[in-house]
């Protein structure tokens, strides 16, 4: 129960009014490649450096696809070595018909089976997306082994040089990793 009340809580505050605002950003400014660091503060008091390459384009019917790569380095700052590890993640979005400014995972499904949408109970995370001012801000909600909650926010915000990045993940409301960085324009 305390999980979707923290969820309702957080869509209701961190989603914003569900009024686009004519000082919103479009979703096509986003559009683009990114890539440069940030430094990750861990709840033990430890400090990471990543390195990110964030992509940003077009999906169907006005929505978007967010890919990134994450590598955290090894403890002296390498990228290469037993220490280092990489992850990625695509995802593809659409805008809610409900809610203006909102986008929602788009369903998996392919041409013989049918679109399912993220089940959280299958250890799936719940992903969606809003639009603020000049930030893009992606939700990440899943249910862990243990049945507590685990959310993970990411901040995009444009600049004039990219993006800046700011990431937090929570684990059953605890704070276990905070990110902040910045991107520039690839492409």
């Amino acid at each position: 129960m305390r999980f979707l009340s923290a969820l309702v809580l957080l869509f209701a505050v961190g989603a914003g009014s569900p009024a686009v605002h004519a000082e919103d950003a479009a979703i096509d400014e986003f559009f683009g490649t990114y890539v440069g660091g940030g430094v990750a503060q861990r709840d033990d008091g430890t400090t990471e450096q990543r390195d990110m390459d964030v992509s940003i384009k077009a999906y169907k019917n006005n929505g978007f696809t967010l890919s990134w790569i994450t590598v955290v380095r090894d403890e002296v700052g390498g990228r290469t070595g037993a220490g280092v590890k990489r992850r990625s993640v695509e995802e593809d979005f659409v805008p809610s018909p409900e809610m203006p400014g909102i986008f929602v995972s788009a369903p998996e499904g392919g041409l013989f089976s049918q679109a399912e949408l993220a089940n959280p109970l299958s250890g799936d995370p719940f992903r969606w997306a809003s639009l603020r001012g000049n930030t893009l801000a992606v939700y990440s909600a899943g249910i862990n082994p243990n049945g507590g909650t685990e959310l993970q926010i990411y901040e995009r915000t444009l600049t004039a040089e990219g993006l800046d990045v700011s990431f937090v993940r929570l684990a059953d409301e605890d704070v276990k990793v905070r990110v902040d960085g910045s991107l520039i324009r690839a492409d």
